[in-house]
C-alpha cells in the first residue's frame, strides 16, 4: 500500500495565505496611517454636518485599518502553523501498509478549499474509505450515531465531539467533491478509528451507524465490509488519487 500526503499542495496554500496576509497588513497600515493623519487636520467647526461625516470617515479608516492588521496577523499565524502531517493518520497508514497491497493508496491530511479537511482517505479497487482517527482514552459507548464517555463514577456523559457525525460529514463532502469533478456514484465508506488499544480505549458498540474500531482490529473490520469485494476500475482509482493529491 502506498502512503501519500499532499505536502506540495499544502505548502502552496500556505504561501497563498502569506501573500493574502501581506496584502491585508499593507492595506491595514495604509488605512491606519491615513486615519491618524486625518486627526491632524485642523477644523474650524465641530458642529456642522460636514464635521460629523469627516469624523465618521476617519474613525472608519482607523477601525478598518486596525481590523485589516489583525486579520493579516491571524493569516500569518495560520500559514506558519499549517499542518503538513497528521501523526495519527501516519500511524494508521504504517499499520495498514502491512495488510494491503500496492493497489491501495492512503492519502493523509487531505485539505482542499471546496472539500474541507479529512484525516485520511483510502482509495483502491474496493472503493473509497474515509477515516476519522482519534486518540481518545477512556470507556466509550457508541449507540447508533451517538457517543458517550464514562466518567470516573462510571456514569455515561455525552462525548465532547462526535466522531461518527464528523466522519459522516466528511463522507458527504467527499461524495459531493468527486461528483463535481465528474466522478459520481463512487462507493464511499466511512470508519472511526481509535489508535489506543483496549483497555486504554474501551469501546462498547450498539448498532453503530458507522463502523468504529481499534487500530489493531482495523484489518479484520475492513475485511467484513470495505474489502468484501472490488467495486471500481483501476483507472478510476488513479483518477481519484490524483485529484486528492494534486492541487
Amino acid at each position: 500500500m502506498r502512503n501519500l500526503v499532499p505536502t506540495r499542495a499544502l505548502q502552496r496554500r500556505s504561501r497563498r495565505c502569506l501573500e493574502i496576509a501581506f496584502v491585508a497588513i499593507s492595506a491595514g497600515i495604509f488605512l491606519t496611517l491615513v486615519g491618524v493623519a486625518l486627526y491632524t487636520v485642523p477644523l474650524t467647526s465641530k458642529t456642522s454636518s460636514a464635521y460629523t461625516g469627516f469624523n465618521l470617515g476617519r474613525v472608519a479608516l482607523l477601525v478598518g485599518g486596525i481590523g485589516s492588521l489583525i486579520a493579516g496577523a491571524l493569516l500569518v499565524v495560520r500559514a506558519l502553523t499549517w499542518r503538513t502531517e497528521n501523526d495519527l493518520a501516519k500511524l494508521t497508514g504504517e499499520f495498514l501498509a502491512q495488510h494491503l497491497d500496492e493497489r491501495y493508496t492512503l492519502i493523509r491530511n487531505v485539505s482542499k478549499r471546496k472539500l474541507g479537511y479529512i484525516d485520511a482517505v483510502l482509495v483502491g479497487p474496493a472503493g473509497v474509505l474515509v477515516f476519522r482517527i482519534v486518540d481518545y482514552q477512556g470507556h466509550f459507548l457508541n449507540e447508533a450515531g451517538k457517543w458517550l464517555k464514562a466518567d470516573k463514577k462510571g456514569r455515561w456523559k455525552p462525548l465532547w465531539g462526535n466522531p461518527t457525525r464528523e466522519a459522516t460529514a466528511d463522507v458527504t463532502s467527499l461524495r459531493t467533491y468527486l461528483a463535481v469533478h465528474k466522478l459520481p456514484d463512487i462507493p464511499i465508506f466511512g470508519i472511526v478509528v481509535f489508535t489506543p488499544d483496549d483497555p486504554i480505549a474501551r469501546l462498547t458498540l450498539k448498532d453503530p451507524v458507522m463502523p468504529a474500531t481499534h487500530l489493531t482490529s482495523l484489518p479484520t473490520r475492513l475485511q467484513k465490509n470495505y474489502l468484501a469485494k472490488e467495486r471500481i476500475d483501476p483507472r478510476v482509482v488513479t483518477a481519484i488519487v490524483r485529484l486528492l493529491v494534486d492541487d
